[in-house]
């Protein structure tokens, strides 16, 4: 593994004080050190309770008739509940980055940035946020039995149609890089500037993230994909994680894992990372951080 370990993860069980079905889970992936990772599990909480989205989210919750079980949301409350809590994430998250470039800034910490994957769950529904290439896998019952895994987020690779247009229109360019295999990364129009004059200018391998504050300006966004979904009978389970554990391990592998090592009376996340250590030395993979961990829903 590496020597450094960059990834942090947050976990609030309890959102609303006196009921059971709000919670908050988010992991976080830094580059360019652990600087921007390390303030941003810190921020994102308080950002996110502090929102108009979230205070509309719990006066939801809360009208009259509604009770603290989950299953208890009257219909005028959950069609109302997606847009509120959609509202709520996509705050928290350019607030939390605001934040965060105002720390980058003070600290002189020009590229400093993380990616993220986070789930508001409230009433029965889980608001599903992401930056960069961390993501979400669901673990769906099948009809037969069985499990399937499948991924709630599209990773956020600079090469996209849409990314790479606003990078270009924002004045910075997506580079190939060949000790990278080949990979897109961002790079900001000052570039070939900073070096010349001794600097070290940074790019990244996803168009998205909290912190780069010197590529936001180049067209590295922290503007979430936001997706909410009604939780079912046949939601098991969700895994959040890192890179480190998506380059070798499939959605339905994942979410396999986790229940298996459940099932088993293991340490479902621990058993993950240790699949993906595994897999890593044999396929000789570049060692990554790995940080995983996994939510199992009530049924």
């Amino acid at each position: 593994g590496r020597k450094h370990q960059e990834d942090r993860f947050t976990v609030c069980p309890a959102l609303i004080p006196g009921r059971n079905d709000a919670a908050f889970f988010g992991v976080f992936d830094g580059t360019v050190g652990d600087f921007a990772s390390d303030s941003v599990k810190d921020l994102v909480v308080p950002h996110l309770l502090s929102s108009s989205g979230w205070q509309r989210v719990v006066s939801l919750l809360q009208e009259p008739g509604e009770s603290a079980a989950a299953a208890a949301v009257s219909a005028a409350a959950a069609a109302a509940l997606p847009e509120a809590l959609a509202a709520a994430v996509r705050c928290m998250y350019l607030a939390a980055d605001a934040e965060l470039i105002e720390l980058c800034r003070l600290q002189q910490n020009d590229y400093a940035s993380s990616t993220s994957v986070t789930a508001v769950m409230a009433g029965g529904f889980v608001a599903i946020g992401h930056l960069g290439d961390s993501r979400i896998a669901l673990g769906l019952e099948l009809e037969g039995g069985g499990l399937e895994g499948e991924f709630a987020t599209v990773d956020h690779k600079p090469n996209m149609p849409l990314e790479q247009e606003r990078i270009m229109s924002s004045g910075g360019s997506v580079e190939y890089l060949h000790n990278h295999n080949n990979k897109p990364f961002i790079r900001g129009g000052d570039f070939g500037l900073r070096k010349s004059k001794g600097e070290q200018p940074m790019q990244l391998q996803y168009s998205r993230a909290f912190g780069g504050k010197d590529l936001k300006t180049y067209g590295l966004s922290a503007e979430p994909d936001v997706r909410v979904l009604r939780l079912s009978s046949s939601h098991k389970l969700m895994v959040l994680a890192t890179d480190g554990l998506w380059d070798v391990l499939s959605a339905t592998q994942a979410v396999q894992i986790a229940w298996d090592a459940q099932q088993q009376g293991e340490n479902p996340a621990e058993s993950l990372v240790q699949h993906a250590l595994a897999d890593q030395q044999q396929s000789g993979h570049c060692a990554d951080n790995i940080t995983a961990m996994v939510v199992f829903f009530k049924s």
